[in-house]
């Protein structure tokens, strides 16, 4: 499998910590390149830490460190600046998302790389960007959706706003930051240069929402539905996700639901009429919906051609046939977490249990096989471990 990889062969260092850096750099990884994780002794990436843990692993740091050798080094100490410069002067690519200028000091910011390796492709993601007011102050994934919009744009029925109740920013950064550093390193094949890519969670918000800032834009502040009736619907047992604002797939509706009047009825008879009007037109189905089961409005939806889903759960989702058919989730043994369900990247091998690509190492799981490539003796490592430079996962 890994001849067929195509950055096979290619080196990147990860400094980062959290999960929008290490998830660039686990797409890296997941595509055949060799991904040394740099990670502080003991509690290691932050990600490890974040949601339940079990022993030095979390949901989030196995999704993020999938194919990845751990190293474990205290960058606070000579020795273990040492150790990050000598995998940075051997790297394609590095990556980390430190607080603007903080490396500096360490000398591993991108002027001082550049110095020992000029093809370098240096990823730096920030908060709120290299530049501004706010460029020092830290930023998690539910202060960008706060900071950006997003929230405005989901709110209860209350008008609250609400965040996604997952990393998206998160994760979308690392989407974004991957792309640019794929880019760069055809360019660095081609070329033989390399780049400093900055980008920040504030600027993969935004363009992650382009398309509804332009809308907000557009209509002053005050963008209307797409179109109507588009919505979340309760069932007699659960909820649907309905959208029949196309004039065939409403006049479909009308009929399906008993309602032929309303598709000649000046309120609803276009669009912009529905959209004018949706809130009498969706006071108005919302009671016929709550008269049947999701099943039953899924077979009849669906038999009319209507845009439907039932609202699943995540745990809907790991027995439901179409995912099984499309092949989105394998089941792979994790040796701290069991049996869990990892997804299909699009382009990228399946997940495999066994297999090196869906294992996600331990903290400082590979301290003694790096630092041998790097030419340190046994006893170099072990004075490196009893002097507290390297470590390992401690509970």
């Amino acid at each position: 499998m890994d001849d067929e990889l195509p950055y096979e062969g290619v080196k990147v260092l990860d400094l980062s910590q959290g999960i929008a850096g290490p998830y660039c750099a686990m797409h890296f990884a997941r595509n055949g390149a060799d991904v040394v994780k740099l990670e502080p002794p003991g509690s290691g990436c932050w990600s490890r830490q974040l949601g339940k843990p079990v022993g030095d692993q979390t949901a989030h740091s196995v999704t993020v460190h999938r194919g990845k050798r751990s190293l474990a080094v205290d960058l606070k100490s000579a020795e273990g600046l040492e150790i990050a410069k000598r995998l940075a002067a051997k790297s394609n690519i590095l990556v980390q998302n430190y607080r603007v200028g903080k490396l500096k000091k360490f000398g591993l910011d991108y002027d001082s790389i550049f110095k020992i390796n000029p093809k370098i492709i240096y990823v730096a993601v920030t908060g709120f960007g290299q530049m501004g007011p706010r460029r020092h102050q830290p930023a998690t994934d539910s202060v960008m959706q706060a900071y950006t919009g997003m929230m405005s744009i989901n709110k209860d029925v209350n008008g609250l706003p609400q965040r996604i109740n997952m990393l998206a920013i998160d994760f979308s950064a690392g989407l974004y930051a991957f792309q640019a550093a794929a880019s760069a390193l055809y360019g660095q094949a081609v070329k033989g240069k390399g780049k400093l890519i900055e980008t920040s969670l504030l600027e993969a918000a935004m363009v992650f929402q382009e398309a509804a800032i332009i809308e907000s834009y557009l209509q002053e502040g005050k963008p209307e539905p797409i179109g109507m009736p588009v919505g979340s619907f309760r069932t007699k047992d659960g909820f649907m996700s309905i959208n029949a604002r196309r004039d065939s797939q409403f006049k479909s509706f009308c009929n399906l639901i008993g309602r032929k009047e309303w598709v000649s009825d000046h309120r609803f008879i276009g669009p912009r009429e529905r959209v004018a009007n949706h809130e009498i037109l969706m006071s108005q189905i919302r009671p016929i919906i709550e008269t049947k089961t999701s099943d039953e409005w899924n077979k009849l939806l669906s038999d009319a051609d209507i845009l439907n889903a039932k609202v699943h759960t995540h745990m809907d989702l790991l027995n439901d046939p179409q995912v099984s058919a499309a092949k989105a989730i394998s089941w792979v043994e994790n040796d701290t977490l069991g049996n869990i369900p990892m997804a299909s990247i699009p382009g990228q091998p399946m997940p495999i249990a066994g297999d090196k690509l869906s294992h996600s190492p331990h903290v400082g799981e590979h301290n003694q096989e790096i630092l041998n490539e790097l030419g340190y003796s046994t006893s170099d490592i072990k004075n490196l471990k009893d002097e507290g430079i390297i470590g390992t996962f401690t509970p």
